[in-house]
């Protein structure tokens, strides 16, 4: 699988511009990031997004971002190590969750969970993951049911049967994320019971658990936010992120239209993680 590599000069941007593009870029299909404070990669597989980039270039609602540098270029799968060991270094997440590709030579934690290089997205490199992996470090998930809705690689769901879950259900609306995480439950030998299944939230009919984590974004949070509250235990955990700070009362507004409780809430630069009870 080739993956497409979008490289974007942000050195004339604050981390809240940044911050912003990250989330525009999201939304036009890119699924990795890259940020070392001048320059912005996003990646995505070749040919998955709906639109060309002069396009979504052209899409972007600011003339700032409009007006930004850019080159492009495709990453051959034979090249993709060579490209995760330079711009995606293991991922340690409160001291307890190490995230990294088999090559990379460093000691394990409590939960340590083990991704292909081709297998880059949903790694933990992005905030929200961390955000949602700390916030799991707060719970109990020990013979809790979850729900890891936009699996990705399913990391989320892989540290939760770590954390001693006894049964998680990953859901992703991609075929890709189905098979990576398939891939990725085989790879880090999670023992059942646990499923991977293809679909959006409509596929929840039927399932209810103790924990719902929803990495995704925004607009699919509010619009799905009733299935999620039909799934959930009473007294269960939701756990949302993907989601922008200048978005957190949007959101807990329509939590509060189903009784969802507010507990707490992780912020990493400008992007949040809630935590609801029901």
């Amino acid at each position: 699988m080739n993956h497409l590599e979008l490289s974007i000069d942000i050195s004339g941007l604050n981390s809240d511009q940044t911050d912003l593009l990250l989330a525009f870029m999201s939304e036009a299909g890119f699924d990795s990031f890259h940020d070392d404070g001048k320059i912005l990669k996003a990646f995505c597989k070749e040919n998955s997004l709906g639109k060309s980039i002069p396009d979504i270039i052209k899409s972007f609602p600011f003339e700032d971002f409009r007006n930004l540098n850019y080159s492009t270029r495709i990453i051959s799968e034979k090249n993709w190590n060579e490209q995760w060991e330079k711009d995606f270094p293991p991922i340690v997440v409160d001291d307890r969750i190490l995230i990294k590709a088999p090559f990379h030579k460093v000691p394990d934690l409590e939960y340590t969970v083990i991704i292909e290089p081709k297998m880059s997205f949903g790694t933990g490199h992005h905030e929200t993951t961390r955000l949602v992996l700390r916030e799991m470090l707060r719970l109990d998930l020990k013979n809790k049911e979850v729900l890891d809705m936009g699996c990705g690689t399913g990391v989320l769901g892989i540290v939760a049967k770590m954390m001693g879950a006894s049964y998680v259900l990953s859901l992703d609306i991609d075929e890709w994320a189905y098979n990576n995480t398939f891939e990725n439950y085989q790879r880090n030998n999670i023992p059942q019971a646990y499923d991977i299944l293809p679909g959006d939230a409509s596929a929840l009919e039927g399932h209810t658990f103790h924990v719902i984590l929803a990495n995704i974004n925004r607009n699919i949070i509010l619009a799905d936010m009733h299935h999620y509250y039909k799934a959930l235990k009473k007294g269960g955990i939701m756990v949302l992120s993907g989601i922008l700070k200048s978005d957190e009362e949007t959101i807990l507004s329509r939590a509060k239209e189903f009784g969802l409780i507010f507990i707490s809430s992780f912020y990493e630069n400008n992007w949040i993680s809630l935590n609801l009870r029901k």
